[in-house]
């Protein structure tokens, strides 16, 4: 599934809600796919959110794994 590019700048008052447009429909497909496999709503949007915070952890600390050393 595709992921549309932004259309605005990141100063524009509407650039963080057209991310949330541009996301919606993919993790919308994800929590289907996971209610599918058996996993409740509640616990989904939870371990979403945990995920999440990580994720936006790790990224401040190495914003580009890419670049470091092997």
């Amino acid at each position: 599934m595709e992921i549309s590019s932004p259309r605005h700048e990141p100063d524009h008052p509407d650039y963080g809600l057209e991310c949330q447009e541009a996301i919606d429909l993919p993790v919308r497909d994800l929590v289907d796919k996971a209610i599918q496999a058996g996993w409740p709503p509640r616990v989904i949007y939870k371990a979403l959110e945990e995920v999440a915070r990580n994720q936006a952890l790790s990224y401040e600390e190495d914003p580009d794994p890419e670049d470091d050393p092997a």
